[in-house]
């Protein structure tokens, strides 16, 4: 009964110990999956960064192409008035 008992604990300890490495095993796969999608998302931030940096340069440069239109109206405004 004691051998039965002792080889049940050692199957026990086995078992625990196969499941420990596969759950460790898991948990590696599964960081490096983290950081490769941290990795991607990165990426795609300094995309949208970029993208917005040439949206609001090309806003800034329509914005004063619309202010110099305007100030060049104004003094043909003043200069029809005078």
């Amino acid at each position: 009964m004691k051998l039965i008992k002792g080889l049940l604990a050692i199957a026990l300890v086995s078992l625990i110990a196969v499941s420990c490495k596969e759950a460790k095993e898991n948990a590696e796969e599964a960081a490096e999956k983290v950081e490769e999608t941290a990795g991607e998302v990165k990426e795609a931030a300094e995309d949208v960064k970029e993208a917005t940096e040439e949206v609001i340069d090309s806003v800034k440069a329509k914005a004063e192409d619309v202010k110099e239109a305007a100030e060049g109206a104004v003094e043909e405004v003043k200069e029809a008035v005078n």
